[in-house]
């Protein structure tokens, strides 16, 4: 085994339905040991990928390998790879025991063997004392843990879950993500997961691969995915986000000075772009400073924490209750609307800014993203 090599390996793979591209050209590398998630809206391809790695599909063009071989035209029963479903495909008419016992018994594994593995599995998935139980009897969440018992006690190189956790009502669902993130870590095993849920990816993965109509738009860590979007999809997708149309007036090294919204600044980049060309200014709503105009004009110490020079003013159309945080809709004099997110003052249970306020909107330089215009 060499540790170095990626554990998955998928190289310019295309899969087409009836005519129609389900991936086109998709190459991924899977790191030994990682957890990685693989995020998209239905029908973007992600789920093809899973069933592709499984054995389940065949590509219609490129190659998958596994620990470094070939194995495109490999039976899944021979891949060292297995699946949590959605459904958990248990067995309806089977305990616990039975059920995570079915793939040592198919392997003609000793009774003794066969006891202390799976007796071990229960435990990695706290489900000790559940032995007897019918499956059809457990809830969700104990459910979802008896599949992935059953597919781990086969030690695979690999563990693919396909939305496990998408049938699970809220808080069961965030507390089976500290679980099986927690189970990853232990074991060492590759876990690749396919959800739609933003949330979940970020919380429990090493990386991420955002995919888009069967392709791959971005991949990187969760920081890296969140914080600097390649593109207004990726951008769109993981998040709340404003979008300002702005024009390049000239670029120096790393900074770009922009036209945006009545303001000239500079704002750093890693694009390149010539005099006059037109781009996207992003923002989340959590960088967003807000000041009322009365307040800045009356207090000096705000200078030293509000950038005039990097400011928009608008008027608050309305707040939004967030709990812990509230969103204050501004729409800025030239007429965009944009968002920002501020925390409640724990002495002040009421929002601080009302509908009709006179306001400046602020940020950081960096905090910004600027990306080629797109229509």
């Amino acid at each position: 085994m060499n540790d170095s090599l990626p554990v998955i390996q998928l190289h310019t793979v295309s899969k087409v339905y009836d005519g129609q591209w389900a991936l086109r050209d998709v190459s991924l590398n899977v790191r030994r040991g990682e957890f990685l998630t693989i995020l998209g809206p239905s029908g973007c391809g992600k789920t093809t990928i899973l069933r592709l790695i499984a054995g389940f599909e065949t590509p219609s063009a490129g190659t998958v390998s596994i620990d470094g071989h070939d194995v495109t035209a490999l039976a899944p029963e021979h891949r060292n790879i297995n699946t949590v479903f959605q459904s958990y495909a248990l067995f309806p008419h089977m305990n616990v025991f039975e059920n995570v016992a079915f793939g040592l018994r198919m392997k003609q594994r000793p009774k003794e063997e066969i006891r202390r593995e799976v007796s071990e599995a229960l435990r990695m998935v706290q489900l000790e004392g559940f032995e007897n139980r019918m499956v059809t009897k457990l809830s969700g969440g104990q459910q979802q843990r008896v599949a992935i018992a059953r597919a781990l006690i086969n030690r695979p190189l690999v563990l693919l879950l396909d939305e496990p956790l998408s049938a699970l009502d809220y808080r069961l669902r965030k507390q089976m993500q500290l679980d099986l993130k927690h189970l990853q870590r232990k074991l060492g095993i590759t876990f690749i997961l396919v959800t739609h849920d933003q949330e979940e990816a970020f919380s429990m993965s090493d990386r991420v691969v955002v995919m888009n109509n069967g392709q791959i738009e971005q991949m990187g860590t969760p920081t890296s995915i969140y914080e600097e979007p390649q593109n207004l999809y990726v951008a769109r997708f993981v998040g709340e986000i404003n979008i300002l149309e702005a024009k390049v007036v000239e670029q120096s090294e790393g900074r770009a000075r922009v036209q945006v919204q009545g303001l000239d600044a500079f704002m750093r980049t890693k694009h390149v772009f010539a005099p006059g060309d037109k781009v996207h200014i992003l923002l989340r709503p959590e960088d967003l400073r807000v000041e009322t105009l009365k307040d800045l004009a009356e207090d000096p110490d705000l200078e030293d924490t509000f950038s005039r020079e990097r400011s928009l003013t608008g008027t608050v159309e309305e707040t939004i209750y967030k709990g812990a945080t509230y969103d204050v809709a501004v729409r800025l004099d030239q007429g965009t609307l944009v968002m920002a997110t501020e925390f409640f003052n724990e002495d002040d249970e009421t929002v601080y800014f009302r509908a009709g306020d006179r306001v400046a909107v602020s940020w950081v330089e960096g905090w910004e993203v600027v990306l080629p215009y797109e229509n």
